[in-house]
């Protein structure tokens, strides 16, 4: 079997059009793009799910009316599969279950233990609709437990993941997903005495990233709401631009520089395997989006930015692909009111220049 891994992250699946959106997007590529492979999918949690359950994972040690605590989450999930029509089942045992583990932490202080154990919630309602509409709409799927195949140690909301107990698991499971495509969740994991863990924030594409070594894919593709991979966030970079093509190498700096389009961790599942990585909207799911690749970056590619507020008007910038002298320059053309006040060779990320402004 050959495989190609599609991860859709949270604001993909935020409402029921996101999930339909979804159904659509795997559709159209069985017919052209993934046409010979088999899909895997991975989805986050729905919308802002992951901070709604952590408000209940905080409010649970002193809460007084429980019903109010969690039926808002819970309702949100129960109106999405109202709206694609799916019976009350899907969600419903699962659901009994949350409701469960959450009051049985009544009175409790919050640990990273019961963080792992509430919030992962929120991956497996969306999966449960997720597959639940592909099948609703004749594709064939079903719902794989990422608690069986992530084998991590036990350190909660930070987990380490045991490469050679993932692969196993993933290659053996994958043994019975011939005709079908299995839909399962980022983020989670669980230890070996069966505890579930998570990967920290953000962790999904990471997620994906081992299933797509695990099986051998022949390409990983996550669905973001930006056009692909830039320059720099649009947000606090002016001349941020589109970037076409970029390699393993650089993605993984910019990932540790503080890229947000991308987890620190994702890229190196992708090296071992030698993997592309096609990073694209699902927005406009027929735009090229970026192609992540090899370990040589194009002649052609301009120099990347981060930035991270280190307090008040201090910043900590980083550009890749540029020298001191260059980063200094770029960076007062855009802010030119702003003050560098050192710029030096990151110690920690090759290829990288830090800059300590004041903006």
């Amino acid at each position: 079997m050959a495989w190609v891994v599609h991860k859709f992250g949270g604001a993909s699946v935020r409402d029921a059009a996101g999930v339909i959106n979804l159904g659509e997007i795997l559709s159209v590529r069985r017919k052209d793009q993934d046409q010979g492979l088999d899909q895997a999918v991975v989805v986050s949690a729905m919308g802002k799910t992951t901070n709604a359950l952590e408000e209940v994972w905080r409010g649970l040690a002193d809460v007084e009316d429980i019903n109010a605590l969690l039926e808002p989450v819970i309702g949100s999930h129960v109106q999405v599969a109202q709206e694609l029509n799916l019976p009350e089942s899907v969600l419903a045992p699962d659901l009994d279950s949350f409701r469960a583990v959450a009051k049985s932490w009544i009175g409790k202080p919050p640990t990273d233990g019961s963080y792992d154990a509430l919030v992962g919630f929120g991956e497996r309602w969306s999966t449960r609709i997720v597959a639940a509409h592909l099948r609703a709409q004749g594709t064939p799927s079903g719902w794989v437990s990422a608690w069986t195949l992530i084998r991590t140690n036990a350190c909660h909301r930070a987990a380490e993941v045991n490469l050679e107990g993932t692969q196993q698991a993933i290659s053996e499971a994958a043994k019975t997903w011939a005709g079908v495509i299995p839909v399962t969740q980022g983020f989670v994991g669980s230890s070996a005495d069966g505890l579930p863990t998570t990967l920290g924030r953000e962790g999904s594409d990471f997620s994906g990233a081992l299933l797509a070594e695990s099986l051998g894919a022949e390409k990983f593709c996550v669905w973001k709401d930006v056009p692909g991979v830039m320059t720099g966030d649009p947000r606090t970079w002016p001349a941020a631009g589109f970037i076409p093509r970029l390699d393993h190498k650089t993605a993984e700096i910019m990932s540790e520089a503080g890229a947000g389009v991308l987890h620190p961790a994702t890229m190196a599942p992708l090296r071992r395997g030698k993997i592309p990585l096609l990073v694209k909207s699902f927005k406009d799911p027929a735009a090229e989006g970026t192609r992540i690749d090899g370990d040589e970056p194009p002649s052609d590619l301009p120099p990347l930015w981060t930035m991270s507020q280190v307090s008040g008007q201090k910043w900590h910038v980083r550009c890749i692909g540029a020298t001191e002298d260059l980063a200094r320059h770029m960076w007062l053309e855009q802010f030119p009111k702003s003050r560098v006040d050192l710029a030096e060779k990151d110690a920690k990320l090759p290829g990288c220049i830090l800059l300590h402004v004041t903006h």
